[in-house]
């Protein structure tokens, strides 16, 4: 059974400033949570937390199971401030 992904109008903005080969791993990433967003990420109490291979990226999705849906609510650099402050 497909998730239907909707990525937050803040992360689309983030992923249009970055270079072709990072918005493409990330976008990889993000396709494989069609499949079992459960499986590819680590949960963190209310949200998940998606790894981005050894780019540092990390992103941050909500799974809604009645509607089939992975909500990507925020992206950050592994090693920034707000990262720091917020996913640990």
């Amino acid at each position: 059974m497909t998730y239907q992904v909707l990525i937050a109008e803040n992360v689309d903005k983030f992923l249009e400033k970055l270079d072709n080969f990072e918005r493409d791993r990330i976008i990889k990433r993000l396709e494989k949570l069609q499949e079992n967003p459960e499986i590819f990420g680590e949960s963190r109490g209310k949200f998940w937390i998606l790894k981005v291979g050894r780019s540092g990226y990390r992103l941050a999705y909500i799974i809604l199971e009645k509607e089939k849906t992975v909500r990507v609510t925020a992206i950050e650099k592994r090693k920034s401030w707000r990262y720091d402050r917020f996913y640990d």
